[in-house]
């Protein structure tokens, strides 16, 4: 850990896996751009894929990352804002139950402090006491450096195609290829069921379109049961030399597909910063509250359907729904050819090193 002479800012998480600290970007990105002269310092009560998947771009939003923090006791969080230095704001992320702690921790010290409370009433020298928060997770922890700063500020959820990325993407599946992304996910309590995946992919394969089986590295048994269809391409470990290359391998393909149909995930967050369309199937998560980063999103609940099982999502309303989006997609005015934008020259995604990212209009998605 680091004494800063910068001015710091300390924002408290919890577990971050892929899709919450995507969902944050926007968080890391307004501070950024709000206090320039300041130390950014990211403290999490258990571990963080800061440090590896999203690690190359990493060190352009956050300074230092501290893992394993016990932020649940009052004493240790009041320890850890006084080690740091000069701390000028905490940001505490986590929800409402676990921000009581850290507002108390704050408490004596000169520290500016906003807490994701409802109303966002647990706040200390920051102006304001309670307005009614956002609709989705994002919105809420973007709204927290507005109110910290004092001003507006722009919600710039991007990443960008690495180079490499690209080149392997453009490999597997060629620019004049049409396809569909499809990410089942893990097989546990967010499925959807194996032979609805499978018979989704034939209804993609009849419309002329090729469906496009997205793998991660704990999902390579599937590649079994989807490769008896016949009709189906499967990219997966086995696609690229580098396993760490392969999430943004899937965010390098997201960039041309028609869309991506993924059950709940950090995949179908990581795709959402290309800002392409995006069909989410919902099963046990509040699919509103954590919204993906893009504003071209349809979904999917297995509550329309009076369950939370994703399994219980039925087939033809899938189907119904990706042929709505198949129809938007051919209706909307074309953009530039994401070949024709500028490449991210990143040799090595596991390199650390910084990447820009121009920031957007104060548009929320």
């Amino acid at each position: 850990m680091k004494i800063s002479e910068k001015p710091v800012v300390l924002v408290l998480t919890r577990n971050e896996k892929l899709g919450d600290a995507i969902l944050r970007i926007p968080v890391y990105r307004a501070l950024r751009l709000a206090l320039p002269t300041h130390r950014i310092v990211c403290a999490s009560d258990l571990d963080t894929v800061w440090r590896t998947t999203l690690a190359p771009v990493q060190p352009e939003l956050i300074d230092e990352i501290l893992v394993d923090q016990r932020l649940s006791n009052i004493s240790e969080v009041r320890a850890l804002i006084r080690r740091l230095g000069t701390v000028d704001l905490v940001l505490d992320l986590r929800s409402s139950k676990e921000t009581p702690r850290s507002y108390f921790a704050a408490t004596g010290l000169p520290a500016r402090y906003i807490a994701n409370s409802v109303g966002f009433a647990l706040r200390r020298n920051i102006a304001g006491f309670f307005e009614p928060r956002p609709p989705t997770n994002a919105l809420r922890w973007h709204r927290m450096v507005e109110l910290a700063t004092g001003r507006l500020l722009p919600f710039d959820a991007r990443l960008p195609v690495f180079e490499k990325a690209r080149d392997e993407a453009l490999r597997l599946i060629s620019s004049g290829e049409r396809f569909i992304g499809l990410s089942p996910g893990p097989t546990m309590n967010k499925f959807w069921h194996r032979q609805k995946w499978t018979d989704l992919a034939k209804h993609i394969a009849n419309d002329g379109i090729i469906p496009v089986f997205l793998l991660g590295p704990q999902e390579t048994e599937q590649r079994n049961w989807i490769e008896k269809d016949g009709v189906s391409k499967i990219v997966d470990v086995g696609s690229v030399q580098d396993s760490a290359l392969l999430p943004w391998l899937f965010h390098a393909l997201a960039d041309r597909a028609i869309c991506i149909v993924a059950a709940e995930s950090g995949l179908g967050h990581l795709v959402a910063t290309r800002q392409g369309a995006l069909l989410t199937l919902a099963g046990p998560s509040k699919a509103r509250l954590w919204r993906p980063l893009t504003p071209h999103h349809w979904v999917v609940e297995a509550r329309e359907f009076g369950s939370r099982k994703t399994e219980d999502i039925p087939l033809d309303v899938v189907v119904a729904r990706i042929q709505e989006i198949v129809r938007w997609a051919s209706n909307s005015a074309p953009g530039p050819s994401p070949h024709d934008q500028p490449k991210v020259g990143v040799a090595d995604v596991q390199a650390a090193g910084a990447v820009a990212v121009p920031t957007t209009s104060n548009t929320y998605p």
